[in-house]
């Protein structure tokens, strides 16, 4: 993820778990969930605008409030979009094109509205230093805790937006105000944006507000809509590298396409992108996983309790031959076999690899960020079919192959249940062994490769009504059908397959011909190897390898079907304004399924298991909206306008109900407007959380109970009270939790308040160009759609007393007093409760030696508290204890100039400290540590020029010039820090060309 925030860019010319452990099971983590710049580059208006090219006739919308060329003191349009001034007189109605704003169904000619919209252009997004228009989303300071290509374990190579931190299901995204199908392996629940070219673009608009009474379903944190270019003239060619100084390099290339003429236009663009690999190793924080001494403040390596050379654990107590009773004299229990000098004593203390001690550092194996290509093509068209009616397409097709590298495949005999015998050919010591533990390095590391197509096609008519129709001539109307399928092939390497392994570790023999047979003389096992567990690494051979290993190919799909037929238009007239209506019809239809491979599927694979997912659903809505401007052109009231939605909707999985919205926006006087909405939000469960298979899951927790990681003393008690001993070590930093979907799930609800102030002062020549928004924000939801997760499940039972402790029985440990499972399905429960402020600052000043600019983007963040199932409210804010990173302040702040086609200038991107405490549980007595700010700097320049063969852009920058490492986490799953806040690449230099014809 690169942290360049988009609104740096001004002045320019146009989760599978990284092995976490002692790392027991060290599978993958399928918990993994599935942000303002601003202001468009001015570096044009000094040099003049690009050759002319025709303009459209038809009703296209156009750019966002474009500056004016010879203007000097134009501001670019800014992120809050506020009203225009009062008072001004409007262009006449045939010469000002009426557009849809994000969260209205009513077409207005200005942006402004009730509800706080951040507007980001086509100028902002190709002057970020950004090739992703989800790198772009991920860093406005409204966005936090999504995942992105930074996710190796976990991910699966998508790049999502999650406003407000509410989780990306509750964020919906549009692409020219229609929903997106699903992307990733199959039943997903939110979009991922790489499948949108970035060159296709000419604004994204961002609503920080509820809007179900609107979009229907997930839009509770917000929506991103995407809109795309509509009067593109003429041929653009367009190549991007851009490379950390420790590799990950990026190539980008495009061809964009388009025409305009007096009764039809179209666009068709081609990208390519290809982004390689940065391993872990290849950065100082990241090269190995780090363990805290909460007490005494150490810090020391930490890996896996699995390494190549093998460790044995006495866990039954029994007697072997002269061999084991030699080395088990001092009753330690615990031995590594060590190249030097054979079986000891193990050592718990650290990676070997620095001398630590004898677990292995998987980290060097593992990206720290991952590598994908990409193919994408898209294309749009409209055509006057007379002069009432229109015709329309859009096209997407998406091809994106990624992967995640994981060290080689660790076993651990005694988290799969399988036995080491005593008469297996290779143990050495003559008893069984029930806990065994050996990295399978002779097998490679594990890969996991996704190969996923996106289409999406719409067809749409949408036209006016007949002039003889009264008011009624004015209105229009749209009817569009949208269908969107993404399928991918994934495949998993470096697996076992567990029944297999079992064979292998069993009972063996030699035969008359000294090759090694499992089973027994006159019982033996068809084709299967003896394993050698004890030999140290390099001694398990191909044979053995290929007997147990199997490459797991999984398939699976989602989509989206969606019949929408809208109208509206002016109802009446108050005050010399218009009233508006608009409403409409919607069916949508989800579906999505994943079928694992046959060993994954019948629970036998050593890795993650789980079983098949497939399901759909279907919606039917009714929807309308009213704008009315009660007032205006009065003392104190140049315009007061209500707003009023609603939906009512019918779900074939849970049924009928309504939502609704409010609003009012009171323009003061010129420079004053105030705003305000309330609404009532809803999100349906999606076809994961209904259907989703039982999957393993495995977070990176470990058990209260164990003894060697500093119990609390109500921890110590509850233990003792469950007959756990005293002494217990598990060297466990990985569980294993059962996750998966629930049929009688109802849908979560919400209820969103927003109010704000947008000032535009006036009363001074030296304030022209300045403005401020304020908007305030609280979001309070109920009956969510949440598993537990493992870590409060611990949490719940073992650190609360008494009649407190709560989710015990989801935790299920085996006879030696190991956690074998946590059952942790989708539930109706808790909710979330969430508010704060967003700031806008922005500043442009015209001077004889260019234009400069300030912009300023802050989100503060009052409270974000998680109710759990038993009522108990977990602080979220400024600590960790949620695993999400939700700090009190973060913000951008950007510094702009430009003059006759040269651009320059500079980014801050600010990310507050915040706590996190021992077992990420902030309880009052826990050891705690602050986690430092994040601030990372970037700069750019560009130039530009025209000339008879086109028009020339030049860009180039660094992002994070100063190299800014990751705050450490040391409960951070993912390198020792958070991989969806912070910056993992490093210092950024980047270059990119473009020419339009």
């Amino acid at each position: 993820m690169n942290p360049t925030d988009v609104s740096v860019a001004w002045a320019q010319e146009d989760p599978v778990e990284t092995e976490s452990e002692a790392d027991e099971e060290e599978g993958v983590d399928t918990s993994a969930e599935e942000q303002e710049p601003v202001e468009e580059d001015v570096a044009e208006e000094e040099m003049g605008p690009p050759p002319p090219v025709p303009q459209p006739k038809l009703k296209v919308p156009p750019p966002a409030a474009p500056p004016q060329p010879n203007d000097p003191q134009q501001m670019p349009p800014t992120v809050e979009s506020p009203p225009p001034a009062p008072g001004t007189e409007a262009p006449p109605q045939d010469e000002v094109e009426e557009l849809m704003v994000t969260g209205s169904r009513i077409r207005r000619k200005d942006l402004s509205t009730p509800a706080p919209v951040a507007i980001i252009d086509a100028q902002t997004i190709n002057n970020s230093g950004l090739v992703s228009i989800g790198q772009i989303l991920q860093n406005l300071p409204s966005q936090s805790n999504a995942i992105n290509i930074q996710f190796n374990n976990g991910g699966d190579g998508s790049t999502r937006v999650n406003l407000r931190g509410l989780g990306s299901p509750r964020t919906l995204v549009l692409l020219n105000g229609r929903r997106v199908v699903p992307g990733g392996t199959g039943a997903n629940a939110s979009v991922d944006l790489n499948v949108i070219p970035i060159e296709i673009i000419d604004r994204v608009e961002v609503l920080k507000d509820g809007a179900s009474a609107v979009y229907g379903s997930d839009a509770i944190g917000g929506v991103v809509n995407i809109v795309t270019k509509q009067d593109f003239s003429g041929v653009e060619g367009a190549a991007y590298f851009g490379t950390s100084q420790y590799g990950a390099e990026t190539f980008q290339a495009s061809v964009t396409a388009g025409e305009v003429t007096d009764r039809a236009s179209f666009l068709l663009s081609f990208q390519y992108f290809n982004q390689s690999a940065l391993f872990a190793g290849a950065r100082d924080f990241s090269k190995s996983d780090l363990a805290l001494d909460w007490f005494s403040g150490d810090e020391a390596t930490l890996g896996s309790s699995a390494p190549p050379e093998g460790i044995l654990i006495d866990r039954l107590g029994q007697e072997g031959n002269g061999a084991w009773q030699s080395l088990n004299d001092d009753g330690s229990g615990a031995y590594f076999n060590d190249p030097e000098t054979g079986w000891r004593d193990a050592a718990f203390t650290g990676n070997s690899d620095v001398g630590e001690g004898d677990f292995y550092n998987y980290q060097p194996e593992n990206y720290l960020v991952t590598p994908s290509e990409r193919y994408n093509v898209f294309g749009q068209g409209k055509i006057e079919l007379n002069s009432k009616t229109r015709l329309y397409a859009e096209v997407l097709y998406s091809n994106r192959r990624s992967e995640q590298l994981l060290a080689p495949t660790p076993l651990f005999t005694i988290t799969s249940g399988l036995v080491v015998s005593a008469d297996n050919v290779y143990n050495p010591f003559g008893r069984d062994f029930v806990d065994v533990r050996r990295r399978f390095v002779e097998a490679g590391n594990r890969l996991f490769t996704q190969d996923i197509d996106t289409y999406r096609v719409v067809l749409g008519l949408e036209g006016d009504y007949p002039d003889d129709w009264g008011r009624f001539s004015t209105w229009t109307w749209d009817f569009n059908f949208n269908f969107g399928r993404t399928q991918a092939v994934s495949t998993n390497g470096g697996q076992f397959i567990a029944s297999r392994l079992q064979g292998a570790i069993g009972p063996s023999f030699f035969d008359a011909n000294g090759v090694a047979q499992c089973g027994t003389p006159g019982n033996t096992i068809a084709g299967c190897v003896p394993l050698n567990l004890f030999g140290g690494a390099g001694t398990i051979t191909q044979d053995m390898v290929d007997y147990i290993s199997f490459t797991g190919i999984d398939r699976g799909f989602s989509e989206q079907r969606i019949f929408s037929l809208e109208t509206g238009g002016e109802i009446f007239e108050l005050w010399n304004r218009p009233a508006s209506l608009a409403f409409g019809l919607q069916h949508r239809r989800e579906a999505g399924g994943d079928q694992p491979d046959p060993i994954t599927a019948i629970g036998d694979s050593t890795g993650n298991n789980r079983t098949a997912t497939s399901g759909d659903y279907n919606e039917s809505a009714f929807f309308a909206e009213l704008n009315i401007p009660l007032l205006a052109d009065l003392p104190a009231v140049q315009l007061f306008e209500l707003q009023a939605q609603a939906r009512v909707f019918d779900f074939d999985t849970f049924g009928t109900d309504f939502m609704w919205k409010l609003g009012a926006m009171w323009q003061v006087y010129d420079d004053v407007t105030l705003r305000a909405t309330y609404s009532r939000a809803f999100r349906a469960p999606n076809v994961g959380e209904l259907f989703q298979g039982a999957s393993d899951s495995f977070p990176g927790v470990t058990d209260p109970c164990d003894s060697s990681l500093g119990r609390t003393p109500t921890a110590t008690a509850n233990c003792a009270a469950d007959g756990i001993p005293d002494d217990l070590v598990t060297g466990q930093t990985q569980l294993r939790t059962i996750v998966g979907g629930n049929p009688a799930l109802e849908p979560e609800t919400a209820s969103v308040l927003t109010a704000g102030l947008v000032w535009q002062p006036k009363f001074a020549p030296a304030f022209k160009g300045f403005s401020l928004t304020v908007d305030y924000f609280n979001i309070g939801i109920d009956n969510a759609i949440q598993p537990v997760s493992a870590p409060v499940i611990l949490n719940n039972c073992y650190q609360k007393s008494g009649a407190d402790r709560s989710n015990c029985d989801q935790i299920f440990r085996n006879a030696n007093f190991l956690i074998v499972r946590i059952d942790d399905l989708q539930q109706n429960t808790g909710g979330t409760d969430t508010s704060g402020m967003d700031f806008a600052l922005r500043y442009v000043r015209g001077t004889d030696i260019g234009r400069f600019g300030l912009n300023f983007d802050a989100t503060w963040t009052h409270a974000y508290d998680q109710t759990q199932p038993d009522g108990t409210v977990v602080d979220g804010l400024n600590q960790y204890d949620l695993q999400l990173v939700f700090p009190s302040w973060r913000y951008n702040l950007t510094g702009q100039w430009a003059m006759s086609g040269v651009g320059a200038g500079f980014n801050v991107r600010y990310v507050q400290p915040i706590k996190e405490c021992e077992d990420n549980n902030c309880v009052e007595g826990s050891p705690t540590r602050q986690v430092d700010a994040n601030v990372t700097a970037d700069i750019f320049a560009s130039y530009a020029f025209s000339t008879s063969a086109g028009y020339t852009s030049i860009r180039a920058g660094i992002n994070n010039i100063f190299d800014q490492e990751p705050p450490k986490i040391y409960n951070g799953f993912l390198a020792n820090s958070d991989a969806a806040n912070y910056d993992y690449l490093g210092r950024y230099f980047y270059v990119g060309l473009s020419h339009k014809l």
